[in-house]
């Protein structure tokens, strides 16, 4: 009986996190860059809150849950962890590698994330550095793991070197330590590991009931040894549910204030509702965007510019290197209207960097403005092909 119940609750658990694979991979890095952005417009108070909006979608779908409910979107739906689960588990169960770090060296590791963390926001966002653009490794990893698209190596090693090296090398990793990046290096984690603290969604384990056996400890995907909790408070804790699963006593449960609950139900509910949250907030981005274009669009009207008017056509090359073909309209010599012809990006970048990308070049009467984060290829192609209507009106 205890054997079924296993396998419901982890196989459950693959399917769901298949499932955010293929539909949501973007999910985590968008979540990431928004915080990054909505840091910078804070800072540098040079972005307005409806520009802000896509930023605000991910980054209001998953942490204000996360706080309630702890990390069941690093365990769950996070694309990134799905895919070091797989590396983790395959690698496990066919070469039976079974590599174990020093507890005191594991907690150390930890740290880096952030390191990791502090560099990228109050580094790179506050001194905007460029440079490190094309070290990211789930870039990197967009581009290779792209479901429905044969793996572009050569293109992930030309443009995103750093990357794509920092790349293959977690992957490797990932083969000795489960979890290796969510452990180590994942920024978004930190931020994850901190707010998290104030959980009511707990995993309980009452120690006097436990044997000598550990298997709690040795099952955990982020090495939280378990053997020293009655309650589990730790924010590296994914709501993997191993621990639970893994237990021959049934001594390990999952509980909300106190009361346990069904781990299956728990961890289906938190990604029914962030994916609920995330998509309503994809719709009003939608409207937000075609109201901001409107206004926009008002404003530049009334200003003599220094463009032909008329409707221009250009191209330029986005991610993958994909073809992104606009349509930019110029009225009384000011850029008023740029819209989509035609694109081979990929549809969750292409659409995040577009809405900001078109309404940024409007109000600056400029093809040369910020790339959107997360989303750097498509914000070049996206610029490239205006830059290439709008030489046409000159």
């Amino acid at each position: 009986m205890k054997k079924s119940k296993i396998s419901i609750i982890q196989v459950s658990r693959i399917l769901i996190q298949i499932l955010f694979f293929i539909w949501l991979p973007s999910l985590y890095i968008n979540t990431f860059h928004g915080i990054k952005d909505i840091y910078s417009a804070v800072v540098f108070q040079n972005i307005s809150l409806t520009q802000l909006i896509p930023q605000l979608v991910e980054v209001f779908a998953i942490i204000p849950l996360t706080i309630i409910a702890g990390r069941f979107f690093c365990g769950w739906m996070c694309a990134y962890g799905a895919f070091g689960d797989f590396v983790y588990k395959i690698s496990h169960k066919i070469f039976k590698i079974d590599f174990r770090l020093n507890e005191d060296t594991d907690r150390v590791l930890k740290y880096f994330k952030y390191v990791v963390l502090v560099f990228l926001i109050f580094v790179v966002c506050t001194f905007k550095i460029n440079a490190f653009s094309t070290f990211s490794p789930w870039d990197a990893f967009g581009v290779i793991v792209s479901v429905g698209k044969v793996p572009d190596f050569s293109y992930a090693a030309a443009n995103l070197t750093v990357g794509f090296i920092l790349f293959i090398l977690i992957t490797i990793a990932s083969v000795f330590v489960e979890r290796f990046f969510c452990r180590y290096l994942c920024p978004l984690g930190a931020v994850f590991v901190i707010i998290s603290k104030l959980r009511i969604v707990k995993v309980k384990k009452e120690r006097a009931k436990c044997g000598k056996c550990r298997i709690c400890t040795n099952n955990c995907a982020m090495g939280i040894p378990l053997y020293k909790y009655d309650v589990v408070k730790s924010g590296e804790c994914i709501n993997c549910m191993q621990c639970v699963t893994s237990c021959p006593r049934s001594n390990v449960t999952l509980t909300v204030s106190e009361k346990d609950v069904r781990p299956l139900i728990a961890g289906a509910a938190a990604a029914s509702v962030m994916t609920g949250l995330y998509y309503v907030g994809k719709l009003g981005v939608s409207a937000a965007g075609l109201n901001t274009a409107q206004v926009q669009t008002q404003e530049t009207q009334s200003a003599k510019g220094s463009y032909k008017d008329g409707t221009y056509e250009g191209s330029g090359t986005g991610f993958r290197g994909g073809t992104t073909k606009v349509s930019v309209v110029v009225k009384n010599g000011k850029i008023t209207d740029i819209t989509t012809v035609s694109n081979e990006d990929t549809s969750e970048f292409y659409d995040r960097a577009f809405t900001t990308v078109s309404q940024e070049i409007i109000t600056n009467q400029s093809s040369n403005v910020d790339g959107v984060s997360g989303a750097t290829f498509s914000s070049r192609g996206i610029m490239e092909a205006v830059q290439s209507a709008l030489s046409k009106a000159v």
